[in-house]
């Protein structure tokens, strides 16, 4: 009788042992695993964040919503985009990027002031570049970043449109 009490009691402390072992493996991979879709998850919401003000500025540029008295002047919305480009790199595509600074190195040229007909050519290749830009960036939201975020996360973000 008492044999039977020592196995009852020796395969109930085993059953204890295994299943806390089992519980802190498993909290471990579970815990391991949220940790790595939360971060994964903040770092794309950085991203969205960075291209949805990238994608707005763009596209004040790109239709001409620069007036000093509304949105400060040209060369403060260029250097707001700079910034914003700048300080967020690592973040944003190396495409992205690559385009970025095409069109700085074009509107510096604009800025300067050449002369007239110079620097229409300039504002037209600059044009063009912004609309490519903004495109680009449009694509990388619309069709990368906010689905991946939402099969992530479950929650809507808006596409651009």
């Amino acid at each position: 009788m008492d044999d039977i009490w020592a196995i009852i009691g020796l395969s109930s402390l085993i059953a204890s042992v295994v299943t806390v072992i089992l519980g802190i493996v498993r909290d471990i991979f579970v815990e391991r695993y949220r940790f790595k879709k939360q971060s994964e998850a903040g770092f794309i919401q950085s991203q969205i964040k960075i291209y949805s003000q990238l994608y707005f500025l763009l596209q004040r540029l790109k239709i001409g919503a620069i007036t000093p008295e509304l949105f400060g002047k040209l060369e403060d919305n260029i250097k707001e985009l700079n910034n914003l480009v700048k300080m967020n790199a690592s973040l944003v595509e190396s495409k992205v990027l690559n385009k970025w600074v095409y069109c700085m190195a074009l509107a510096t040229v604009f800025l300067q002031g050449p002369e007239v007909k110079v620097r229409e050519e300039i504002r037209e290749q600059t044009n063009e570049r912004i609309i490519q830009l903004a495109s680009i960036v449009k694509e990388i939201m619309n069709k990368n970043l906010i689905p991946k975020y939402r099969k992530i996360v479950g929650e809507t973000v808006p596409t651009l449109d």
